[in-house]
């Protein structure tokens, strides 16, 4: 039974460590489809953690203050 309970806790760590992944090749804008080859997961997946993500960059915001 604990053995059950050390895979399951390793498959989430995995999961929780590939959203991240997701989540910082976003922040750093790269395209989406790159972002599934490397996390090697579906398009929806990046998708729906990216949506999360602003828009705009901070290079972006600095533009307007120039």
């Amino acid at each position: 039974m604990a053995k059950q309970n050390a895979t399951r806790s390793d498959q989430g760590t995995t999961e929780l460590l590939r959203d991240l992944l997701i989540l910082q090749l976003g922040l750093a804008n790269v395209p989406q489809d790159k972002i599934r080859k490397i996390a090697g997961c579906a398009m929806n997946r990046v998708t729906d953690i990216l949506k999360h993500v602003p828009k705009s960059s901070c290079s972006s915001s600095r533009e307007g203050s120039l």
